[in-house]
Formats: C-alpha cells, structure tokens, sequence
C-alpha cells in the first residue's frame, strides 16, 4: 500500500516523514479533548482507512505518542489515551518571547515578517474552535535579538478580526501585546516541546543546514474567557536558545 496523506497544507508540515504528520493529528485529538483520558482510540485497521496510510506508518505513529506518555495498549484490548495531563508541570503565566528575552537581559526583534489572510483547514479549523474554511490571520515571523543572530522562526494562526490589521509592518513588535489593545489576554496553553530537524523551508528563514536540530514547539493558547485561540508553531535554533522552567 502507498502511503498518501494530507492533513494539513502548511508546507513545513508536509514535508514531515507520514508518521510524523499522523502523529501531530492523534496528538491534536488528545490535547484538545476529542479523545479523553481512559477512551479507546480508533483500531490500526480504522487508522489505516481513515487516513489512507499503511499500517507501518500508524503503529510507528502510535509507538512514537505512547513513547511520549500519551497512549497505552492493553493486549487484546486496544489502544487507549493514558491520564496524561496528571503528569503535567505547574505552568508559570505565559509570556511573549519579548518579555522571554527580556528576563534574559535581552532585546527581541523581529527581522521579517509574513502575513497572509486565508480559509482555516481541517485541523486548524478544530484548534482554533471555528467552521473550516472560517478565515484566519497566518503570521509568520523570524525572530531574533538585537545584536545577535536569529533565534526563531514563529507561524502563528488565529481568527480574523475587521478590526486586526493585516499590514505586516504592525506586527513587528510583540504579538501579545498587539492583542491586549483588544483586550485579548492569554492565561492559558497546552503546549510541548521536541527536538527535530528542520524542515528545508524552516531550515532556509533560519540560515541553518537542514541537518542542524531545532527545538519545535506547539503551542494552543485560550484568552482569559476562552473566546480566542491562537495557535502557534515555532522552529528555535537548537544552538541558539534555551527554555527555562522554574519549579
């Protein structure tokens, strides 16, 4: 069996292995509460016809979120979601990568900008609580800090608003505090981290060898009153940058 899969038409996420991609999808599923703690998730055979890919592709996928404490098999059973979110840290609020490089006695900037105004897809769509199709603001920035060399590569996807802008030069600054002039805060996110390598795209706006790693990191974010999701994808320079949790 070929494999042949298109769950999403970013084309950094294209250009992950299929199992990658599959395992974005299932993982989606789990954080954003399609598929609860103690469910039962879809049989190999299900996967297969779902997402037309073969059955080497989803047991790989499946290998990978249960390496990553998502998911358990029970023999005979299936495979069902494990209690992941009891292993979760405290989180401390969420912060910008402004205010981030701020605490590290540095200053953010942004070195380029790319917006672009489209039709939400399938998983964007679910992410973001809206009708697929439903436009959305694509924000896609290289970051770096002043007098130094570039850290990031951000995509961020979120609803559109009239009242948004959608000149890329007002969107050089910190994205957050853009939002709060609309009374938009984020209080809370699901999000992870993982190594991995760069995608040639990715690799390209960050000035590095497709064979240098990266640090990615997914993160769904919800206001205050839950009413606005933002979703966000961002590539660092594994050289680079370095995340700091305090306990």
């Amino acid at each position: 069996m070929t494999d042949h899969i298109n769950l999403n038409n970013n084309t950094a996420r294209a250009s992950l292995p299929k199992y990658r991609q599959l395992e974005e999808d299932l993982r989606y599923k789990i954080l954003l509460g399609h598929w609860k703690p103690g469910d039962q998730i879809l049989t190999e055979k299900d996967l297969c016809e779902q997402y037309n890919v073969s059955r080497i592709t989803v047991r790989k996928a499946i290998t990978e979120l249960e390496n990553a404490g998502y998911l358990y098999r029970q023999s005979g059973k299936g495979t069902f979601v494990t209690e992941w979110q009891q292993d979760l840290p405290e989180r401390p609020p969420l912060k910008s990568f402004t205010n981030e490089m701020y605490e590290q006695g540095k200053k953010a900037v942004t070195v380029e900008v790319e917006l672009h105004v489209t039709g939400a897809d399938r998983i964007t769509a679910d992410i973001l609580n809206i009708p697929v199709g439903e436009k959305i603001i694509q924000l896609k920035r290289v970051r770096a800090v002043d007098g130094g060399g570039i850290i990031g590569y951000s995509i961020n996807a979120f609803p559109f608003r009239s009242e948004f802008s959608i000149a890329p030069e007002d969107y050089y600054g910190s994205f957050y505090k853009y939002l709060e002039k609309f009374g938009i805060y984020f209080t809370s996110a699901i999000d992870y981290l993982e190594a991995t390598l760069p995608p040639p795209g990715v690799a390209e706006k960050l000035n590095i060898s497709p064979s240098d790693p990266v640090l990615k990191s997914v993160k769904i974010s919800h206001s205050t009153d839950r009413l606005f999701t933002e979703y966000n994808i961002c590539y660092y320079v594994g050289s680079e940058y370095r995340y700091y949790v305090k306990y």
